[in-house]
């Protein structure tokens, strides 16, 4: 059993507490980013910084040219970012067909390159109404492809799959992170925008653990 591990790290909350949590449990992390065209491309260069700092291991794997087949969300070329609460029918705007399973198919090719036994990735609980790649059925699927796809078999992991944001983030202030080294906004302006749903769970979360976000938003917000 290897003690190694890939974690997609997009730069936001989740995956920024993924990240931590592995380190933590004495494992070693191989980080990995993609650009499939995203508006919110900035959380790349919070991914990059974070990872430079702590030393580990980070690729950036462009994967725009994919926009020709995975083209319509909100999150790329799909018209403008949806507002309000993820369980809100207008947030389904924001899937990108196939993502996740396409993100994990080369996520276990290049854990296979570096021996790892494991992908993470930071599906969550609040996921589950939009997003049908963050469910539980999906990650079992996949997990058990990826186990047999190759010579070396990989685990698909989501370890926080039955949590939610509040939850998420609890449990990385317990390990002293600081969420300003994060981003979370879909739109890519300078200041979150404070409406998206991305954004608006971000803030519920910080609410539920009775704490501020770090991150400067738009004025109002």
């Amino acid at each position: 059993m290897t003690d190694t591990v890939v974690v997609i790290y997009s730069g936001g909350m989740d995956s920024f507490t993924l990240l931590h949590r592995a380190r933590a449990q004495g494992l070693r992390v191989h980080a990995l980013s993609f650009n499939y065209g995203q508006r919110h491309v900035r959380e790349l260069d919070v991914a990059r910084s974070v990872c430079a700092a702590l030393d580990i291991p980070h690729k950036v794997i462009d994967i725009r040219a994919m926009s020709e087949v995975m083209s319509g969300s909100a999150l790329t070329t799909g018209g403008d970012i949806p507002e309000g609460h993820y369980e809100e029918e207008n947030m389904k705007a924001t899937v990108v067909p196939n993502r996740n399973m396409i993100l994990l198919a080369l996520a276990t090719g290049y854990a296979v390159t570096v021996g790892a036994g494991a992908v993470w990735y930071g599906a969550h609980g609040g996921d589950h109404a939009i997003y049908p790649d963050c469910r539980p059925e999906f990650v079992e699927k996949m997990d058990a492809v990826c186990r047999v796809a190759n010579y070396e078999p990989v685990g698909i992991e989501a370890p926080f799959m039955h949590m939610n944001k509040g939850e998420i983030l609890a449990e990385g202030l317990k390990l002293g992170l600081d969420y300003a080294d994060t981003w979370t906004c879909y739109n890519g302006r300078e200041k979150a925008c404070g409406l998206c749903g991305s954004c608006v769970e971000r803030l519920e979360a910080f609410a539920e653990n009775g704490l501020a976000d770090p991150l400067a938003y738009e004025a109002g917000r």
